[in-house]
């Protein structure tokens, strides 16, 4: 499978953390802050990463919205690989049908509860954490273990001291391995984050490790997550799909397409 190469790194977040915790600096902050705009503005670091790309993980950047953010982001992470429990038919099964894994996360990790993801239209879906995060996603290429997804929204975190809006290309490259006759989907993720605002995404780029330490601790509860969600389909997808038939948010069409997919006797109840 090809691999990603490596994306641009920052300064260590430790340091910034060191930096920002100090109470002395944290008395100057404003005025630092002040002559860091002057500084964005002067030497205009709010502008764009400007890249001519044509492919991304090997899929054409044929969508407009999802090339201007992959040529002008803000932020780019390689994130660290995540491993789950199945197959890769079971992966793009689950993958297909956002709802439905939506509401399988939900139920099956806590941390999760107030995620829903609902249909919109153009082939959009629509995310609401509760107001934390609003807004929208959809497919826009895939291939074989390759997927690329254009996400536009808003997002606040750190008590609601961060708040941000933009648009984010998140790219998936997964493969299928045996270990102990066992098989597991091994995951690459990647994203590429565009602020709306030049003067935030100047300054962001220089305070990237703070957002970058709020995207971690989201993806890590979305990877906790899709273990919980993995582990119980390949383990006891019988036992799921009786609990499923009490969730009043799945659909009868989903729960008869499980049914079918994973092998469940059309009688268990």
């Amino acid at each position: 499978m090809q691999r990603t190469p490596s994306l641009p790194q920052t300064l260590p977040y430790r340091v910034w953390s060191r930096l920002l915790s100090n109470p002395e600096v944290g008395q100057l902050l404003p005025r630092s802050l002040r002559s860091l705009v002057l500084v964005v503005l002067v030497l205009g670091a709010g502008g764009a990463q400007a890249r001519a790309l044509s492919t991304v993980i090997g899929l054409p950047l044929s969508d407009p919205a999802a090339r201007a953010v992959v040529e002008e982001y803000t932020l780019a992470r390689q994130l660290k690989p995540v491993r789950i429990v199945g197959t890769l038919r079971s992966t793009d099964w689950l993958m297909d049908r956002p709802i439905l894994a939506s509401a399988l996360a939900r139920h099956l990790h806590p941390s999760l509860e107030r995620y829903h993801v609902t249909e919109g239209e153009d082939g959009r879906f629509l995310i609401d954490d509760m107001g934390s995060i609003r807004g929208s996603f959809r497919l826009v290429a895939r291939a074989p273990e390759r997927r690329m997804y254009f996400v536009e929204g808003s997002f606040r975190s750190l008590a609601d001291l961060l708040k941000l809006s933009g648009s984010m290309v998140f790219t998936l490259q997964y493969r299928e391995s045996w270990e102990d006759g066992e098989a597991h989907v091994e995951v690459d993720p990647q994203l590429y984050l565009r602020i709306d605002s030049p003067l935030a995404h100047g300054v962001l780029k220089m305070l990237a490790p703070l957002l970058h330490g709020t995207i971690d601790r989201r993806v890590a509860s979305l990877t906790e997550a899709s273990q919980a969600v993995s582990a119980r389909l390949a383990k006891d997808p019988q036992g799921l799909y009786r609990e499923m038939q009490a969730w009043p948010e799945v659909r009868p069409a989903d729960l008869d397409a499980y049914r079918q997919a994973f092998h469940v006797p059309e009688e268990t109840k």
